[in-house]
């Protein structure tokens, strides 16, 4: 496995109530990659999860892809 397909977690929280790891390839997601992929994803971010849950977004799949074209594969999983 070459650098490039090491697997990354960002940990990003847009409002109180909901967490969300993204999982992404090569580097971690910055703050702002972070946020649009939130707010074109999640209409509604609150209490999207349960409590002691976070919201899994995995962009691995299609990373090398520009992040406006990628689509997740989304879950709820315990943090």
């Amino acid at each position: 496995m070459s650098d490039d397909d090491k697997a990354f977690t960002t940990k990003y929280r847009l409002h109180e109530g909901t967490n969300y790891i993204f999982l992404s390839l090569g580097r971690e997601l910055t703050g702002e990659e972070c946020h649009k992929l939130a707010v074109q994803y999640f209409e509604e971010h609150k209490n999207m999860t349960l409590p002691g849950e976070a919201l899994i977004v995995d962009v691995r799949p299609a990373f090398r892809k520009p992040l406006a074209n990628v689509i997740p594969q989304i879950h709820a999983a315990p943090e």
